[in-house]
C-alpha cells in the first residue's frame, strides 16, 4: 500500500515534469490535503500557580585534562 503522501508527490512529479525534486515537493506541500488526519487539540492547562522552591545550581564540569593532572 502507498502512502498518501507518496502517491501525491508521485502525481505532482508527472505534472511538473522537468522541476528539480525540491521544488516539486514545495509545490506538493500546497496542494497536499491530508484525509482522516486528527486536528490537535488544544492542551487543557491547570489553573496552578507557580512552582514554589529553586533549582539547584550545577557546578561546571571538569575538563578531561585536570582530571589527569591529580
Amino acid at each position: 500500500m502507498v502512502n498518501a503522501w507518496l502517491a501525491h508527490v508521485k502525481a505532482t512529479m508527472k505534472l511538473h515534469k522537468g522541476k528539480p525534486f525540491k521544488a516539486v515537493l514545495k509545490l506538493a506541500k500546497k496542494t497536499y490535503k491530508a484525509v482522516g488526519k486528527v486536528t490537535h487539540h488544544k492542551k487543557k492547562t491547570s489553573k496552578k500557580g507557580p512552582k514554589k522552591g529553586r533549582k539547584k545550581r550545577r557546578g561546571k564540569k571538569k575538563s578531561a585534562k585536570r582530571r589527569r593532572r591529580r
